[in-house]
């Protein structure tokens, strides 16, 4: 409830119902005052609404008590107003059927809240409520409703308007009963079709894109865009969650409406009253809504079947990929296997080379330091005998030999030593120095938490 105030009244004048009078008010004060002050008149209509659908009703909650004491009205008047002021929840899709009171001095009420989808333009729909009250006395006939709407100018109060503006001729009861019911009826339920069809539609579109969809899955394609479409089917599934249950509660107001005026019907003298036709409208329109639940039923299970199927699709390629990255992966390790192999081959032909130049590292090792000497020492070795025809070797020769393997051993220990000290730098490079050594989970003094 808020304290912006915006309720029109229309009554009736004297003991018939002929032209009604309206009254808009904007304060509280001036609403309670005026229905406290004026006697009732045959037929008194309240029309209260909201700024819009998400808005508090533009009735004080004290004004609201004011007209539940003036009239004697149940607490179904405060459930007829308790889901205003929001968007229509999921939780009360099952409230809001009719509620009929009768009292022994002849009074009958009977209050119902329609939610319904209301179309804002080409493929936009969004949820709308209404909620009815009616308070009839059937021994004097006098007439008082209630209508609540979530925003204004709405189809419903729009009808109001119309039916209010228009001169009646001494209405009759029964016919204000038909009229009145028969507003809020065509006003509120003549859109489930279209929406119902629309949403059937739309999951028609996911089903075939879901099929393109699994087709390029399974072929490596890119076709279909139902993984893009998931937030979208979501959606869609959430809203048809809750259209059997508020379908069944609109068909169990309707039930109780026929029901009613075929009782009321029933008494009538006259065959072709109000009560008789309004009894038709709400047959019509049961009929007209029961298969929209069947519908809703089949939509949500060809969903669910969509949601199925892309959890395949999307599954078929991920395993797709996955498989795609392993067989890259094994090519990968074929290509350092083979990678490996030729650094194997060339590490054994610069092991063959080096043993090579070992070799010939020592052969020249040895001769160089003989052809040195040979070279020093010279011709003062040997000497040619005339007499013998022979070669004469000096006393001195033995200082060739002797000066020859010293010069030899000198230099391949220095070799060899160079060589090992170039080994033991090699070493250190390759294996630096190790820290102290870890604990291990083998090691029994390692205490694990």
């Amino acid at each position: 409830m808020n304290d912006t105030v915006n309720i029109s009244v229309y009554e009736s004048e004297g003991s018939t119902v002929d032209k009604l009078t309206k009254t808009e008010f904007r304060e509280n004060s001036l609403f309670t005052q005026h229905i406290d002050t004026t006697s009732s008149p045959q037929l008194r209509i309240i029309s209260i609404h909201s700024l819009n659908s998400i808005l508090p009703l533009q009735i004080s909650k004290e004004a609201l008590g004011f007209l539940q004491n003036k009239f004697n009205i149940g607490p179904e008047l405060w459930d007829l107003t308790s889901t205003f002021g929001d968007k229509p929840l999921s939780a009360a899709a099952g409230e809001g059927a009719m509620r009929v009171q009768h009292s022994h001095n002849g009074i009958r009420e009977m209050s119902y809240r329609f939610t319904f989808p209301v179309t804002g333009g080409p493929g936009r729909w969004t949820m709308r409520q209404a909620g009815i009250f009616h308070r009839q006395d059937t021994k004097s006939l006098q007439s008082l409703w209630i209508f609540f709407h979530a925003g204004k100018n709405t189809a419903l109060q729009k009808e109001l308007e119309a039916f209010a503006s228009k001169s009646h001729g001494n209405l009759a009861s029964d016919m204000s009963w038909f009229t009145l019911h028969q507003i809020a009826l065509t006003s509120c339920l003549d859109g489930w079709r279209s929406y119902v069809e629309h949403l059937g539609n739309k999951v028609d579109k996911y089903f075939g894109d879901t099929l393109t969809f699994i087709d390029g899955s399974m072929n490596n394609t890119t076709k279909g865009h139902s993984d893009g479409n998931l937030a979208d089917i979501h959606d869609t599934r959430d809203r048809l969650l809750d259209l059997p249950s508020r379908l069944r509660t609109t068909l169990d107001t309707l039930e109780k409406l026929e029901t009613l005026s075929n009782a009321s019907h029933s008494q009538q003298k006259n065959k072709e009253n109000g009560f008789g036709k309004l009894a038709t409208s709400a047959l019509y329109y049961k009929e007209h809504l029961e298969p929209l639940v069947k519908g809703v039923e089949i939509i949500k299970e060809k969903v669910k079947d969509t949601l199925n199927m892309i959890e395949i699709g999307l599954s078929f390629r991920m395993t797709s990929k996955m498989l795609d990255v392993n067989n890259r992966m094994v090519d990968l390790n074929q290509s350092m296997l083979e990678a490996n192999k030729q650094l194997l081959q060339l590490g054994n032909k610069n092991f063959d080379d080096n043993a090579t130049v070992k070799i010939v590292t020592l052969v020249t090792l040895i001769y160089l330091p003989a052809s040195l000497v040979s070279s020093v020492l010279g011709m003062n070795l040997f000497d040619f005998d005339d007499d013998t025809e022979g070669f004469k070797i000096s006393n001195k020769f033995w200082i060739f030999i002797v000066a020859t393997l010293i010069l030899a051993v000198i230099t391949l220990s220095g070799w060899f030593l160079w060589s090992h000290k170039e080994g033991m730098t090699r070493r250190r490079f390759i294996y630096p120095k190790q820290g102290a050594p870890r604990a291990t989970e083998q090691d029994p003094e390692v205490d694990h938490d």
